[in-house]
């Protein structure tokens, strides 16, 4: 049987692809309507790409001295505080600090890549494979979630897509862990 901590990463799991999803659909969108060249669009999209790449040491040090608990709540409250200072950016029109608030949500990133790690710890030795492919599966949820989000939110606050960096990650989750 599988313990209530592994269906809690089961959603976080699709909370964070549907983080993805969401950025990837409109980070590109507002880089283009704030970006000085046009070539720069998709900076932001690659800010958040960055950002979990330089991120992934971090987080290993924070996971080991603290442990996965404590490493996945900071990483909640990174995307909550990235999340705010996207919709910031957005709303002031702020290119530069977009892109910086992006690669700040990296450390999000990095951080949650590692739930489907946490499941095979948690679940017994015959039901790791399980535990893993549940929380894997549940990324689907992003899969669908995400572009809906991304669609219903554009016009929630007054600069387009603002109100999507506000819904696309859920500081509730945070107190689950």
């Amino acid at each position: 049987m599988m313990n209530r901590n592994l269906w809690l990463l089961a959603v976080l799991q699709g909370l964070f692809l549907t983080n993805n999803v969401t950025f990837i659909a409109i980070n590109g969108l507002v880089g283009l309507s704030l970006a000085p060249y046009g070539w720069m669009a998709t900076l932001p999209v690659m800010g958040y790409v960055v950002g979990g790449a330089l991120f992934t040491a971090p987080v290993a040090h924070t996971q080991s001295r603290f442990g996965r608990q404590r490493s996945f709540q900071l990483g909640l409250v990174v995307a909550i505080l990235s999340s705010l200072l996207c919709a910031y950016a957005v709303s002031t029109k702020n290119f530069w600090l977009l892109c910086a608030a992006t690669v700040l949500a990296g450390y999000y990133a990095a951080n949650a890549t590692l739930y489907r790690f946490a499941s095979a710890e948690l679940a017994a030795p015959q039901d790791r494979e399980k535990a893993v492919s549940l929380v894997m599966a549940a990324g689907l949820f992003g899969a669908v979630v995400g572009p809906n989000l991304a669609a219903q939110t554009r016009n929630l606050a007054t600069a387009p897509f603002a109100g999507a960096y506000r819904r696309s990650r859920s500081w509730r989750a945070s107190r689950w862990c």
